[in-house]
């Protein structure tokens, strides 16, 4: 029953970016780039999801929906890169902070108008703050999935960047299994007859 109702769900959630399976088509994995792996879609939440015979990524904001929907056999690589996090932008922010502290205390003490150099002082220190919440919270990586001459990327964060391993290992199962139902059946991955020896 809670299966029943989780497929209903997502079958609303789907039909809401404009995304309906095809007959036979399954729901296997989705990744939201930025929570993670998931078993509820979220029409708002930009998501890499994957089918039985489909990749797709939506995502959601505003008024403007954006969906790719491309066969597991097209697909002919998918890119994970994964960015570390660059430690000088602290010691940039810090500076910056430090700096603004620095001339709040000589603006109160040592010069003779305040209101200018406080001002500047109290923007050095929001600097700074921008600084390290660049570090804290930015973009870790992107995944790229090549179709031919198109690239699909996909910006995520940590915790999607790696579940991506789960995900990966699933489409390409999924992959190699229709590959090789395509062969069974004579006809190559691009639809093509497998030649007979």
């Amino acid at each position: 029953m809670v299966e029943t109702s989780r497929y209903m769900s997502n079958a609303a959630a789907l039909k809401r970016v404009g995304i309906r399976l095809l007959p036979g088509e399954q729901m296997d994995a989705a990744v939201e780039l930025e929570g993670g792996l998931t078993d509820e879609l979220e029409p708002s939440h930009a998501t890499l999801l994957l089918t039985n015979r489909r990749l797709i990524r939506y995502a959601a904001g505003g008024h403007r929906i954006d969906t790719i929907s491309v066969a597991l056999e097209d697909v002919q690589a998918v890119e994970v890169k994964r960015g570390e996090r660059n430690r000088q932008w602290v010691f940039v922010g810090l500076v910056f902070i430090g700096g603004g502290f620095l001339l709040g205390l000589l603006s109160l003490f040592w010069l003779a108008t305040t209101v200018s150099p406080l001002l500047m002082a109290v923007s050095l220190v929001l600097i700074g703050i921008v600084f390290l919440l660049t570090y804290a919270g930015g973009i870790r990586g992107e995944v790229i999935v090549t179709v031919g001459a198109k690239r699909i990327k996909c910006r995520m964060k940590t915790k999607a960047l790696n579940d991506m391993v789960e995900f990966l290992e699933r489409f390409y199962e999924l992959k190699l299994h229709a590959w090789s139902l395509n062969r069974t059946n004579g006809v190559n991955g691009n639809g093509s007859p497998v030649p007979q020896a």
